[in-house]
């Protein structure tokens, strides 16, 4: 319920406050004064887009702040705990702040949020009726919501909509395996040649190192042949006498000197130790170069190799490695060709299992429509016949169509206004003043169950009088029983029912033009609703403007 809302150097207003403590209040004053200023305010309360030029002329922002009730466990308490935006005691204090530039700041108890945010808490706060509200009346989607609303159809439809997205995605996953199956079928001649010519080379990583590496020593081979040739010989002796021999007379030497001083054998065994080592490392050589012994055709070889391997790497990716990731790539792509009428196949099979479950699931979501139409149907003609039209016929059609997102009915509210009419279509046969208690009567039928507490009507007696307004007016302190109702009217019969009235009006402050509004009791009240009745406040008009207070 809102319980207070106050708007600062916006357009006409300087500084208002409004304070609704009645579940029916209603807001009235000369056209042109500012009604439309409050409906403005409060719609950007609950999430509506701003525009800079509604900052009050030569202020540099505009405020609005308002404060709602909410029970515990309504659907506004599940979204603020949701969000982590909960007030305290059931309070709920919304801020917008509008700069100059249009940009906006916007908090939910304290807090900071964006407009979507505020936007989805707005849809759950206040449900606004007005002349475009009349015209989405005639919408599809409108009605099938407003079906959908009065009956427990919402399970269903949940269930139905993400069966509609998995079927979707079952669609869409065929789709693409075909796409990317045709696209592999075009080029898969090219990638089995490809494949072919990488897989005959057998490519290993590295391989092209090694072999740059070989046939370095191969074209030093010559230089290398001679040098370890020398080194053996310098090692074991040729022509002239070599290291070891060299050793052994050193090893004969220190011997000698050691049996006249033991302590030089040790000197003995080393010397002997490295001729060792000597000759092992001769033998090592001569082993080396007994093995490095290569042809003509082994060199060829080898540089073809290598030509080879240098070409693959240029055309696949400039590496070895990156060669066999290309290799393995079209392995995959290759094999996943031939698995491709495997993979269609249960594409289409899931397509055929979500398909069985949308049309289950859209089937009982129409069942529970039908159902729940007849009996909205018979309590919206109940309350259309309160409302004045007496003779009135309101019909649901509800009739099969594709599947959507919304379900698989297309559905047409009728209307037979007056007896032995034809129904037609309300977007057809509705005149403006129909399609406003149209909308009351759906809004009352829907009292039970809608969890939006505030309704605001605004302008819903839009080419009414005499007896429909009255109507209207029952209705709506009818509704006022079960929710906070907020009109903003022209009509008299309205504003005599409601438990508090505001007036609108203009006036001049130090130059400048601002709008005001005020809650108006007694004389005032009576003045005012004499103004609705004849456009001026004349004794006879003040006469019946207290009978209809009096009612």
């Amino acid at each position: 319920m809102l319980e207070r809302l106050e708007i600062r150097n916006y357009v006409l207003i300087k500084n208002l406050v409004l304070d609704f403590s009645t579940g029916f209040a209603v807001i009235t004053g000369e056209t042109g004064s500012g009604k439309s200023i409050i409906l403005g305010a409060l719609s950007l309360i609950l999430g509506e887009k701003a525009r800079q030029d509604i900052v009050r002329q030569g202020e540099k922002e505009a405020q609005i702040n308002a404060l709602f009730s909410y029970s515990e466990g309504s659907a506004v308490d599940c979204y603020l705990k949701g969000k982590g935006l909960e007030g305290e005691d059931g309070g709920l204090f919304i801020q917008r702040v509008i700069r100059q530039n249009g940009r906006s700041i916007m908090s939910i108890n304290g807090l900071s949020v964006n407009r979507s945010e505020l936007e989805e808490l707005g849809s759950l706060l206040v449900d606004v009726s007005s002349q475009h509200a009349h015209q989405s009346l005639l919408k599809k989607d409108v009605q099938l919501s407003l079906i959908d609303k009065a009956s427990h159809a919402a399970r269903f439809l949940d269930d139905y909509r993400i069966a509609y997205n998995a079927h979707k995605e079952a669609v869409k996953e065929k789709a693409r395996l075909e796409e990317e199956n045709e696209k592999i079928l075009h080029e898969l001649d090219y990638i089995r040649f490809c494949l072919d010519e990488m897989e005959k080379a057998d490519v290993r990583p590295g391989e092209d190192e090694q072999l740059a590496e070989e046939l370095g020593r191969m074209s030093q081979a010559e230089n290398l042949t001679q040098s370890l040739e020398e080194t053996i010989a310098l090692l074991r002796g040729g022509m002239e006498e070599g290291a070891l021999s060299i050793l052994t007379r050193a090893e004969n030497a220190i011997s000698k000197a050691a049996r006249a001083d033991t302590t030089l054998e040790q000197y003995a065994s080393r010397i002997e130790a490295a001729g060792i080592d000597l000759d092992d490392l001769a033998s090592s050589l001569r082993e080396y170069l007994s093995s490095f012994t290569f042809s003509e055709a082994e060199l060829e070889e080898k540089s073809s190799r290598l030509a080879l391997l240098q070409r693959l790497k240029k055309k696949y990716g400039g590496s070895l490695e990156a060669l066999c990731e290309r290799r393995d790539s079209y392995r995959e792509r290759v094999d996943s060709a031939e698995n491709f009428d495997d993979l269609i196949k249960d594409a289409h099979k899931k397509i055929e299992t979500t398909k069985a479950r949308l049309a289950d699931l859209g089937s009982r979501l129409s069942k529970e429509r039908r159902k729940s139409a007849q009996e909205l149907e018979k309590t919206i003609t109940s309350n259309l016949h309160e409302l004045g039209l007496v003779d009135a016929v309101f019909h649901i059609e509800i009739s099969q169509t594709e599947p959507s997102y919304n379900g698989m009915d297309d559905v047409v509210f009728t209307l037979a206004a007056n007896k032995g009419e034809k129904a037609g279509s309300v977007s057809q046969v509705a005149s403006g003043g129909e399609l406003s208690r149209i909308m009351l009567a759906v809004k009352s039928a829907l009292s039970g169950v809608d969890e939006v507490n505030t309704l605001l009507f605004d302008e819903i007696d839009a080419g009414l009088g005499g007896h429909a307004a009255n109507a209207v007016a029952v209705q709506l302190e009818k509704l006022s029983r079960t929710h906070q109702v907020i009109a903003i009217t022209h009509l008299a019969q309205i504003a005599a029912k409601a438990g508090t009235h505001f007036c609108v009006s203009k006036k001049e402050d130090a130059g400048r033009t601002i709008s005001t509004i005020e809650e108006i009791e007694g004389e005032e009240r009576i003045k005012e609703i004499a103004r609705l009745l004849s456009g001026e406040v004349s004794d006879i008009a003040i006469e019946h403007a207290r009978s209809l207070l009096e009612v």
